[in-house]
């Protein structure tokens, strides 16, 4: 036990001896020389920036190698997606769904370009009649053309009689004009008239003086009274007038 314990010191001292020996040649190491250093520190640049170029071709390297099967990649995918792209049988419509809350209205967009003419839609209703425009000038007589079937139309003359009588209260002296208005006179059913009717160029009248026809040029006559000019007899009084208008209608009948 005792040589065994005299063993462990011994070895304890051989141990530390060794590690004191080994402290004393660290410190002991002499320092370089300032031209080994500055050598030394070029190499080791020199050293770094090699290693810097070899990391990046290899840097280089990968990246290509990356982009080469992005680009492998990318052509199976468009191939898949061509290989996709055919449309296939298309399934059974799925039940509509709830309608939703129409949106708030948007802004109004530019306006597009003006597209083609449509299809001409029916005529509307015919407008208003304008107003007659001026006559023009009158053109060119044409030359006569020729002659047409002759036609001779069957004419009627229908007569339209009107008589009106009066009997003056007092005699008539016709030595100066005398005026009796129209509505002293009666028509046939006894009734007094405003006027004598039917005194235009389609029609005549006669005057009777006591049942006798008298001339034209003794009398004169209007719608509103009937005129005696100047002229040597007397009308006496009860001496009965009267004045008879007949208005002529043609009626044409081809």
């Amino acid at each position: 036990m005792a040589a065994k314990r005299k063993y462990k010191c011994l070895k304890a001292k051989r141990k530390y001896k060794y590690t004191k020996r080994i402290k004393k040649t660290v410190f002991r190491k002499k320092p370089l020389c300032k031209r080994r250093l500055s050598m030394w520190c070029l190499l080791n640049r020199r050293k770094q920036n090699l290693q810097a170029a070899i990391d990046q071709q290899a840097l280089q390297a990968a990246i290509q190698e990356v982009k080469s099967e992005m680009k492998a990649e990318l052509d199976k995918w468009c191939e898949m997606q061509r290989s996709l792209s055919q449309p296939g049988i298309q399934g059974i419509s799925g039940p509509q769904g709830i309608q939703g809350i129409p949106g708030a209205r948007g802004e109004r967009g530019i306006d597009g370009s003006e597209g083609p003419p449509g299809i001409q839609g029916l005529p509307g209703l015919q407008g208003i009649q304008g107003e007659i425009g001026p006559q023009g000038i009158q053109g060119e007589i044409g030359p006569q053309g020729p002659p047409g079937p002759v036609v001779i139309p069957e004419v009627t003359i229908s007569p339209t009689t009107n008589r009106y009588f009066y009997q003056p209260e007092t005699d008539l002296d016709l030595t100066m004009s005398v005026t009796i208005p129209a509505s002293f006179f009666t028509n046939d059913l006894g009734a007094p008239v405003a006027d004598f009717s039917a005194l235009d160029p389609n029609s005549f009248n006669n005057l009777y003086i006591n049942g006798i026809l008298q001339p034209g040029n003794s009398y004169d006559v209007n719608p509103t009274s009937l005129l005696f000019p100047a002229q040597s007899t007397i009308i006496y009084a009860g001496t009965p007038i009267v004045l008879e208008t007949v208005q002529l209608t043609a009626n044409v009948t081809v």
